[in-house]
């Protein structure tokens, strides 16, 4: 722990997860566009840096946590930005969920100028980064892995490494495919059988019991969509949209086919069409009720 640990990037996801390191005795230092939650973090004994570069100056390892490519790369390579206040040595760490041409494309400038680099996107949502017990897949120089492995161990329980540089963000977007697919999937299959007459609650519960159980099933709808949860402070629509371009975009790269992944694509955005783009992103069961005149709900709610 007697590294300077620098944190950019104090969103729904990043905010806890700071928040975890500096609990865990590391030396913190943050930076955000808002000063609310760099004000979170001074209270409990983070440092806070008025720039990317400034976070840089002080640190050893650099963690980014970030929304989208463009936010990584202004932030990372911008004015300001890390590489301008990096020492050759520092690793930099993005956990943010980005297309892997773009983890590519930052590694090797920062390579040439003597910074490591890994890729961490994160899997299990807010809570688990609340709790410290994320998924975390990790690609990069197997050795700058091992020496960081306690640190990103800080942050969750299930830390992996899947590969070279960018393989991250490859396991990442895959994850975020097949969990948007599997979200479609249950809509369809949950207002199916309801329309068939089939109680919601008898029919998630035999579900569960076969071969269609999933985490899908057991946290987004056991816990959401039953429960007619579709809050705006959570995972929303648009995020599912932004992750699903990046699946596509890849698949484009790679000359890989991907017909349901993009038909998934036009039901989200057939749901932020219909001004759901803010609520939790299972929220798309609505569009197959509003079409039926079912609803698929606990009977309480």
């Amino acid at each position: 722990m007697e590294k300077n640990i620098g944190f950019i990037g104090l969103g729904a996801m990043g905010k806890p997860m700071a928040i975890n390191l500096v609990k865990k005795g590391y030396r913190v230092t943050v930076y955000d566009l808002r000063s609310e939650p760099m004000a979170e973090l001074k209270a409990i004994g983070a440092t806070t840096a008025s720039s990317c570069k400034a976070v840089a100056e002080c640190s050893d390892v650099v963690i980014t946590m970030l929304l989208a490519s463009s936010h990584v790369e202004n932030a990372v390579l911008g004015v300001d930005g890390v590489l301008e206040g990096a020492k050759v040595g520092l690793t930099l760490i993005d956990m943010s969920s980005i297309e892997p041409s773009t983890t590519r494309k930052v590694g090797k400038i920062l390579f040439e100028k003597g910074i490591g680099m890994l890729d961490g996107p994160v899997a299990r949502g807010v809570k688990a980064a609340v709790a410290g017990t994320l998924a975390i897949f990790v690609g990069g120089d197997k050795a700058l892995f091992e020496e960081n492995r306690e640190l990103l161990g800080a942050l969750g329980t299930d830390v992996s490494y899947v590969g070279a540089l960018g393989c991250g963000a490859v396991v990442k977007i895959v994850n975020q495919l097949v969990l948007s697919l599997n979200v479609v999937a249950l809509a369809e299959g949950m207002v199916l059988g309801v329309k068939g007459g089939v109680d919601p609650e008898v029919l998630l519960t035999e579900l569960e019991k076969g071969s269609a159980n999933s985490f899908a099933l057991q946290n987004h709808y056991k816990n959401f969509v039953m429960k007619d949860n579709f809050g705006e402070n959570i995972f929303s629509t648009e995020y599912i949209l932004k992750d699903l371009r990046q699946v596509v975009e890849t698949a484009k790269d790679l000359n890989v086919p991907l017909l349901m992944g993009s038909v998934a694509t036009q039901i989200y955005e057939m749901a932020r069409a219909s001004g759901m783009g803010k609520n939790y992103f299972p929220v798309v069961v609505q569009i197959l009720e509003n079409l039926t005149g079912v609803r698929v709900r606990n009977k309480k709610t």
